[in-house]
């Protein structure tokens, strides 16, 4: 299937290189999985085609009412715009794997895609644990006043804010939700019990337990003041170990 692709784009002088994006691109794919390939042209080539009514976008090989090979073309210029401006296409390229590399340019373009700068990272962890912290705050209030939708609600917001600061917190780009289990072991030098990560959130999502969320924001506070963003617990006063304090039958 891509063998083909590949050949013809070693002998394109504008093509810098191919990647294999999507769930095939993360070894997440199955046998209905079609091919998602980002075509890397050089700047000049990418606008060359773009002028000449070129489609950004090529799909073919229709195989049971879907497409079976997507191509998106891409240049240099383009990736760099991602690495500066991440955004919800950001982590299919950084699940992705390089078929192609005439140069080195289209790896060292995903790396700065892949990885946070370092004090970003920082500014986004802090900002993600704020969040978390509110959300959490909020369903242990919504858990006492029997509040379901509103505990439920609030508690699956704070798994999604969690997340996002754990793995800012390594200058990672948080997965898809659907990719979030298989990569949850990319946390597990923050110190976390194997499976624990995985199980907490499963019983969290299910019934919004607030024990279970009051267990977890202990580890959690306790990883994040050991990583240098205490202040941001600590100016929520004694609002948090307000919430901790409440006792709850399950």
């Amino acid at each position: 299937m891509l063998a083909p692709l590949v050949e013809q784009a070693r002998g394109d002088p504008e093509t810098l290189g191919l990647i294999l994006s999507g769930s095939r691109g993360d070894d997440y794919g199955n046998e209905e999985s079609d091919y998602d390939l980002i075509w890397v042209l050089t700047d000049g080539g990418f606008e060359r085609r773009r002028a000449e009514g070129v489609p950004l976008r090529q799909d073919s090989d229709v195989v049971g009412g879907r497409y079976l090979v997507s191509i998106r073309l891409t240049c240099p210029s383009r990736l760099a715009e991602l690495a500066a401006k991440p955004s919800w296409r950001t982590y299919g390229y950084v699940a992705s794997k390089v078929l192609l590399d005439k140069t080195g340019a289209v790896a060292e373009a995903l790396r700065a895609i892949a990885t946070i700068p370092e004090e970003q990272a920082r500014l986004d962890a802090a900002a993600w644990f704020d969040a978390y912290l509110n959300a959490f705050y909020r369903a242990m209030k919504a858990s006492r006043r029997e509040n379901e939708l509103g505990a439920r609600l609030q508690a699956a917001n704070s798994v999604e804010y969690l997340v996002k600061a754990l793995f800012s917190l390594d200058r990672r780009r948080s997965p898809y939700h659907d990719r979030l289990e298989r990569h949850l072991s990319d946390l597990d030098d923050q110190g976390w019990p194997p499976g624990y990560l995985r199980d907490t959130f499963v019983a969290i999502l299910r019934t919004a337990n607030p024990k279970r969320q009051q267990e977890l924001e202990v580890r959690v506070e306790e990883l994040m003041r050991d990583r240098g963003f205490g202040k941001v617990l600590d100016d929520w006063g004694l609002d948090i170990e307000w919430v901790k304090a409440f006792r709850f039958d399950r």
